[in-house]
């Protein structure tokens, strides 16, 4: 069985912000139905996107969600860390000895980690939303 590396939360804000360059003044519940997720948890992606400066939501006639950002400044590893904060693949990568470092006063797993979470990390942001976008670069 396939392991998702990506939390449900991030897939759902890539996807959300892609719609929304797509569709710039869609509302939440348009969103919501247009990519097949439940509501109160779009909703609550939305405002993790809210409070990261990637969207803003107008209220009333002619409301919506509008990006706040250029597609083309913004990438994956952008958006992933502003609703969940900094990738790593272990946690044990951001202490300064792990317990295997200090039963042996090194740790090559370690070493691994950390190479692998640099080359997911940039490759994450050598994508923009605006490459993955369909909507023209004037229409966003």
């Amino acid at each position: 069985m396939a392991r998702n590396l990506l939390k449900r939360e991030e897939s759902y804000a890539v996807h959300a912000l892609l719609n929304i360059a797509e569709n710039p003044g869609t509302t939440a519940a348009e969103i919501s139905s247009q990519l097949e997720m439940p509501a109160a948890f779009m909703a609550k992606v939305l405002r993790k996107l809210v409070n990261a400066g990637f969207i803003e939501s107008k209220m009333g006639r002619g409301g919506g969600v509008v990006l706040r950002v250029e597609p083309e400044e913004v990438t994956l590893l952008d958006v992933i860390e502003g609703v969940s904060g900094p990738v790593v693949l272990d946690a044990c990568q951001l202490k300064q000895a792990c317990v295997t470092q200090r039963r042996k006063g090194h740790c090559n797993l370690k070493v691994a980690w950390i190479s692998a979470t640099l080359d997911i990390r940039e490759r994450l942001a050598s994508v923009s939303l605006a490459q993955l976008s369909d909507a023209p670069p004037g229409d966003r």
